[in-house]
């Protein structure tokens, strides 16, 4: 049987000599310097400058003119947030007292909307064909507020 030997370090300052694969730092001396900041290449006397304008300026277009197509889409936005607001705070629907909500009562003329004459079934005169005479109060909507 043949045993292993590590070889010799080919690289002494990278590596320790105790184990092949634990490297260790080199010296602060060997290290690359910088060549410099760009605070270090300003002058002490010039104030530091402000970006023009604010990156977050782009989302909520501070600096863009209001055109009109932006003008018209924020005004039905707006309304359609305030009618949803208003229909909500609004409250439930009240049933009409008069037709307790069916939003009329039976036509007795016809059967379901067709009346019966020699000529066969026609739509009723009374009610127009709906089955169901509309109530005077609600206006055949079942509720007594209205949007």
């Amino acid at each position: 049987m043949a045993s292993f030997s590590p070889s010799p370090n080919p690289f002494p300052l990278f590596f320790s000599s105790s184990s092949p694969f634990h490297s260790s730092i080199p010296p602060p001396s060997l290290l690359p310097k910088p060549l410099g900041t760009p605070e270090s290449f300003r002058s002490a006397s010039l104030p530091k400058r402000r970006p023009f304008s604010r990156p977050a300026a782009s989302f909520y277009a501070v600096g863009r003119p209001i055109d009109t197509q932006t003008l018209i889409v924020t005004a039905t936005v707006l309304a359609a947030v305030a009618f949803s607001l208003f229909l909500g705070l609004k409250g439930d629907p009240v049933p009409c007292e008069r037709c307790a909500g069916n939003g009329g009562t039976k036509c007795v003329f016809c059967n379901d909307g067709k009346m019966k004459q020699e000529t066969g079934l026609v739509d009723c005169r009374v009610c127009k064909g709906a089955g169901l005479i509309l109530c005077r109060k609600c206006g055949g909507s079942g509720y007594s507020r209205r949007l």
